[in-house]
């Protein structure tokens, strides 16, 4: 049987929003982009759909997005069936993107390609993106190498292979295409606003999903001065 995973978990409580700095930080940093209403824009990693929303309603732009998780696209789709929104959604994975060379003016991507094979994924958006594209992404970062048992710790909750450091991520952007970047933002979860789970749907959690929300909790509070996140924002050349 497959082991519930962190995914699975933000799937199963509809959590929106899980990325450090919520949604807030999406707006802030989509202003950041040139978006048209005749822009074609790729989200990998859809997940309730909140961010494809307001994509389409703030900038009324074509909107393709994917998940790999079925769970998670079956909510992005109850969103966008609710508000009438014509977003296209493909169930796929970043690391081999169904899409044709130089498809997409803008590719998006909120703690998303941390959990993939990031050279590859990266290779996928550079190819996907037309010459001037822009890729905007909120990813997790390691303030400091971690060691062997820190990185097992943390691999277990998130399922993540590596958290990469800044460095290691400015070297993968350059290694995958990405020459011209900058940062926009980044800061450690200590300093991070975070979800109340308060209110959350526990009851829909089997025993492992309980088990797996609090060993979450306990890497946030363990890791809060370490695990952060940094705002990217490349153009394919």
């Amino acid at each position: 049987m497959r082991k519930f995973s962190y995914i699975d978990l933000i799937a199963t409580l509809n959590i929106e929003d899980a990325h450090p700095g919520g949604f807030d930080l999406t707006k802030k940093t989509l202003r950041f982009l040139p978006l048209k209403s005749d822009s074609q824009v790729l989200e990998v990693g859809c997940g309730s759909g909140k961010t494809a929303s307001y994509l389409y309603e703030s900038f009324n732009c074509s909107i393709t997005t994917i998940d790999i998780n079925s769970r998670m696209l079956a909510n992005a789709r109850k969103r966008f069936n609710k508000k009438k929104i014509p977003v296209t959604l493909h169930q796929a994975s970043a690391e081999n993107l169904p899409f044709k060379d130089n498809s997409f003016d803008i590719i998006i991507s909120e703690s998303v390609t941390s959990f993939t094979n990031v050279d590859k994924s990266l290779h996928e958006y550079v190819r996907v993106l037309k010459k001037g594209g822009y890729f905007l992404a909120i990813e997790m970062t390691s303030e400091r190498p971690l060691t062997l048992k820190e990185e097992s710790e943390i691999k277990d909750v998130y399922g993540i292979s590596k958290v990469k450091t800044v460095r290691e991520w400015e070297q993968a952007l350059i290694k995958g295409g990405f020459r011209d970047y900058k940062i926009l933002k980044g800061n450690t979860i200590m300093n991070t606003s975070t979800n109340s789970i308060d209110s959350l749907p526990f009851q829909k959690l089997p025993p492992e999903g309980i088990e797996l929300l609090h060993r979450f909790q306990e890497i946030l509070i363990r890791y809060k001065d370490v695990l952060g996140y940094r705002v990217f924002l490349c153009r394919k050349r």
